[in-house]
């Protein structure tokens, strides 16, 4: 069995055509049969049954193609470990964040010449993860203080350490078109009354501890969300064009603003939330990794 059996399959099974299998792989359609019918050979099952409108997959075709597409993602995720620059490279994982997305142009214009730049975004388990696996060099996290220790608990089992770097508080990001949008600051009694988009769900992020934000707060689930997302691209024309807002953290500088959003403070909301780095035990940071921490460490 070769991958490029599985790709062929997996392509003609999408697009319901051998037709267009051929033309998104630049082959032939007799030579995308002929590759299919060898792999059906192979297993000693058809996996595609022609119908008036193209080819479909059998139901034992069903049961390969959910494994084929997961090989094949496995095999793409390897291949872009490989180190194509001679380790002269900077690794990071961190949450969605405006902020980091600037601090790292900023980083390729005195480094990019030397560096190429490898970034994943994700939740806490994910970039630690990256990091205790070798994909990541460092990964920038913020975690509620009162589940500092436990967070630090889990790292030490994948022999990862975290460094605090500062301590924020919450706030509500709104645009233009909220009605809010011309306030100073909100206050905490108002967050129920108002419509949020809720980006990456985490045990460990801000969100999943808005509740202890202070004595009175109210927990998340109490909040009216009108969308769920993980596009960091649809949380901000969201508050850019509708009257839905946010809830993040109160750290964006003057400098990093680009799009016509202000951040609101909550009143009486104290600093809950630690902002830090993880990495490997016993790790010399490498002198890019050192650089993008302080200047970071300056912008917080």
């Amino acid at each position: 069995m070769e991958f490029r059996q599985l790709e062929f399959f997996v392509v003609a099974c999408h697009h319901g055509s051998l037709n267009k299998a051929a033309e998104c792989l630049y082959t032939s359609q007799p030579n995308v049969s002929k590759v299919i019918r060898a792999l059906e050979t192979e297993l000693g099952r058809r996996l595609l049954e022609r119908t008036g409108r193209g080819v479909r997959p059998t139901p034992y075709g069903e049961r390969v193609l959910e494994y084929a597409r997961h090989i094949l993602n496995d095999a793409a995720f390897i291949s872009s470990l490989a180190d194509h620059n001679q380790g002269r490279k900077f690794t990071l994982s961190s949450y969605p964040s405006n902020m980091i997305a600037r601090l790292l142009i900023d980083y390729y214009k005195i480094w990019g010449d030397q560096y190429i730049v490898e970034h994943r975004e994700g939740a806490a388990e994910e970039i630690s993860n990256h990091v205790s696996e070798g994909i990541s060099e460092i990964g920038i996290v913020y975690v509620a203080q009162k589940q500092l220790q436990t967070f630090k608990h889990i790292l030490s089992h994948k022999k990862l350490q975290f460094e605090p770097l500062d301590v924020k508080e919450a706030c509500v990001y709104v645009g233009p078109k909220h009605p809010l949008y011309f306030h100073e600051s909100i206050e905490l009694s108002e967050l129920s009354r108002l419509r949020f988009v809720r980006g990456i769900r985490d045990y460990f992020s801000m969100e999943h501890h808005l509740a202890q934000v202070n004595v009175g707060a109210i927990p998340t689930e109490g909040l009216n969300y009108a969308m769920y997302t993980n596009s960091d691209h649809l949380i901000i024309d969201l508050l850019l064009h509708t009257d839905v807002c946010s809830i993040g953290l109160n750290f964006l500088p003057s400098q990093y603003e680009q799009y016509d959003i202000k951040a609101l403070p909550i009143n009486n909301c104290e600093p809950f939330l630690v902002i830090g780095y993880i990495y490997p035990e016993q790790h010399r940071l490498s002198e890019s990794a050192q650089w993008f921490i302080k200047n970071l460490k300056d912008i917080l």
